[in-house]
């Protein structure tokens, strides 16, 4: 997989192209939460994950779709070496997870404003805490081909961060936090 580590990340144009009735890209979706949720992840999504829309401007045949994730206990997310940590497993793991041709992944660690997440884990609504963007981008001789292969990239997103989690937990051991 392609990945870029950008300071700042560029919004997306509108989701004209969004394709919430695709069954295998509502599926990964769901598969990825339901990952993210587990005891194995040190992570919760800021924001809902909705899916992928298309580039009307590729007749289809790129899709892609934001992630904003910030780690679940407040203390790690004040630690910035923790995400800089992440940001360089994340990356290492992902340029090794399919093809450079048809998958492009563009990690930014950037600022936002935490609510309290669905596990009421976030002690301090509306505090600025550093989160991780993640965009995936696919793209496929089809417009089915493109969305089978985001949710195959959301696949090797979610080993990433599962894989990420027990080694920052094991830093944070070492560290003693």
């Amino acid at each position: 997989m392609r990945v870029n580590v950008v300071e700042k990340m560029d919004k997306r144009a509108e989701r004209a192209g969004e394709v919430p009735g695709d069954a295998a890209a509502s599926l990964a979706v769901k598969n990825f939460l339901a990952a993210i949720d587990s005891d194995d992840s040190l992570f919760c999504v800021a924001q809902p994950l909705a899916g992928p829309s298309g580039d009307e401007s590729t007749g289809g045949s790129v899709y892609s779709g934001d992630m904003l994730l910030e780690f679940r206990r407040a203390e790690h997310s004040r630690q910035r070496s923790l995400h800089f940590l992440l940001v360089e497993k994340l990356a290492e793991l992902l340029k090794e997870a399919g093809s450079q041709e048809s998958l492009a992944t563009t990690l930014c660690l950037t600022t936002a404003s935490i609510s309290v997440g669905t596990s009421g884990s976030q002690e301090h609504a509306g505090q600025k805490e550093l989160a991780l963007w993640i965009r995936l981008a696919a793209k496929g001789d089809s417009p089915e081909q493109a969305l089978l292969r985001w949710g195959l990239g959301l696949a090797h997103i979610q080993q990433a961060l599962l894989f990420t989690s027990r080694h920052l937990r094991l830093h944070l051991t070492q560290m003693g936090n």
